[in-house]
């Protein structure tokens, strides 16, 4: 039985802030996600529920979320700060979430969903960021059935950009951020939201309220899709949009 894909890729990075200049701004929700749960919503609407199952459950990730974790050229004197940042990025969207995710460190033999890199000099299109993440959600449909694949590959900055070592709390911005950007947020402008860039000198240690509500939202909703998918005869509604297989690229 032929295999088919279809799916969603996306790239995004953190900049630094230059200074407090921004607008206020609510949550956003990453094109990528809109485009995923567009997709489910078209193939309830139209009937296919393994599919639509598929799509929904791409974005939810399922409850444990395997991590492998490599250093790079960290020195060894800041391997602990990194981890520490790590442990803390994790923690604060387990809670933020209340406990419907954990992130797990892959053991030997284990798939790791997310891989982490950190790295002295991170750049993305040439231009020096705290970190960016590289992610791609597909659907492989064999028959009637549709399985989910979700894959993460997160870089993250472990020097400023006049090369002094970043601290734990700067680097679980960053880490949290690009976590953000998996559960489906999009970046703003302002300066202390998680989602906005990073300003060394005020980090932001958990996502705001609206943050959370966005991203909780997000879940709802997928939720909402994977329960009509799986009931006998569930109520159908419509959905918009008309492209099945698609491409999404961030920067």
């Amino acid at each position: 039985m032929k295999v088919q894909q279809f799916g969603v890729i996306a790239v995004t990075g953190l900049l630094f802030a230059t200074g407090y200049a921004g607008f206020k701004a609510r949550a956003a929700v990453h094109p990528q996600a809109s485009d995923t749960i567009d997709a489910a919503r078209r193939q309830i609407a139209n009937g296919d529920k393994a599919q639509a199952k598929g799509y929904a459950e791409s974005m939810l990730m399922g409850q444990r979320l395997l991590v492998a974790v490599d250093y790079g050229d960290t020195p060894a004197s800041q391997i602990g700060a990194c981890s520490e940042s790590l442990a803390g990025a994790f923690e604060m969207w387990e809670t933020a979430l209340h406990g419907d995710v954990k992130f797990a460190l892959a053991k030997p033999g284990e798939e790791a969903t997310i891989k982490i890199r950190y790295g002295k000099d991170v750049r993305l299109d040439g231009s020096i960021v705290s970190g960016y993440i590289n992610w791609s959600r597909t659907i492989e449909r064999q028959g009637n059935q549709a399985t989910p694949i979700f894959n993460a590959d997160i870089h993250l900055r472990t020097t400023d950009p006049n090369g002094k070592q970043m601290n734990a709390v700067q680097m679980r911005h960053t880490a949290g951020h690009e976590l953000g950007h998996m559960f489906g947020l999009d970046d703003v402008n302002t300066v202390g939201m998680l989602m906005g860039p990073l300003d060394l000198r005020r980090p932001v240690s958990k996502p705001n309220p609206t943050e959370i509500e966005t991203v909780q939202a997000i879940r709802e909703e997928c939720e909402s899709i994977v329960a009509k998918a799986d009931a006998p005869h569930g109520h159908h509604f419509l959905g918009y949009g008309s492209c099945d297989e698609h491409e999404h690229h961030h920067h």
